[in-house]
């Protein structure tokens, strides 16, 4: 693996910037079901690794530098089980030594996200079929293409722009999801282009998502986002609920 930032091929953009939010947490999210639903060893390295990624990854240059000694206070162990669990991490293919410790500075290494997300693959359908086609051809090593320095992570198709049409929709959400999408298309498609709403009532808006999964993570991740849209488009909501489909039947 090489220096620059990694990108991934569906799109042909960097992991930083507008809309790559959702997929860094895909990628926690694959790691973390790894790390309730693995072998001993796996699970406990991905949940290791996690830590690692949320407290010293680079997501622009693909890094993190961390000192044996403070990953050891990081996960509650002696030095020496950091170094072997750093080992182990190298001889799974999942990091890559990029530059060296020295006197005065610590080790820096690459994290291989192609092998990290191989190794999830097996559980995505535990966290929901949405997720697991989601994530689809991802996982694909990215070793064999050390130039490049990507990751195969492929997004479904961006959907066509909402009807944003007042009359088609009294709640106001076609014109908060026409802006959405123009903000943030690739956004828009992985995680609000099958919202539908229900029922807006004393300043709330509810809206059914197609899987609990996808419910729970927008609600969790982006209600204030969707609320903020409907306000900016006309929609004086105070709050925004989502469902998931079982709920929204009831």
């Amino acid at each position: 693996m090489q220096d620059g930032q990694f990108r991934y091929k569906a799109v042909g953009r960097p992991v930083t910037g507008t809309g790559a939010s959702a997929i860094k947490y895909d990628i926690l999210t694959a790691l973390l079901v790894l790390a309730t639903r693995g072998d001993a060893v796996e699970s406990r390295l991905s949940l290791r690794l996690s830590l690692l990624i949320t407290a010293r990854y680079s997501w622009r240059a693909g890094t993190f530098a961390v000192g044996q000694r403070e990953m050891a206070r990081m996960w509650g162990v002696t030095e020496r089980t950091a170094k072997r669990e750093v080992a182990r991490m190298r001889a799974m293919g999942w990091i890559d030594l990029r530059v060296p410790a020295a006197r005065g500075r610590v080790a820096e290494h690459a994290i291989d996200l192609g092998a990290v997300i191989e190794a999830t693959r097996a559980h995505w359908d535990a966290v929901g079929p949405d997720f697991a086609a989601r994530m689809g051809g991802a996982g694909e090593a990215s070793s064999s293409e050390p130039q490049d320095n990507v990751v195969p992570f492929h997004l479904a198709a961006v959907p066509p722009a909402p009807d944003a049409t007042p009359t088609a929709d009294p709640t106001g959400w076609s014109a908060a999801a026409a802006a959405l999408h123009a903000a943030d298309p690739h956004l828009y498609g992985a995680w609000f282009a099958r919202l539908h709403p229900l029922e807006l009532e004393g300043g709330v808006l509810t809206l059914v998502a197609p899987s609990s999964f996808i419910a729970s993570y927008v609600e969790t991740h982006h209600r204030s986002r969707l609320a903020t849209a409907l306000v900016a488009n006309g929609t004086p909501v105070r709050d925004v609920r989502i469902l998931g489909p079982r709920a929204g039947n009831g």
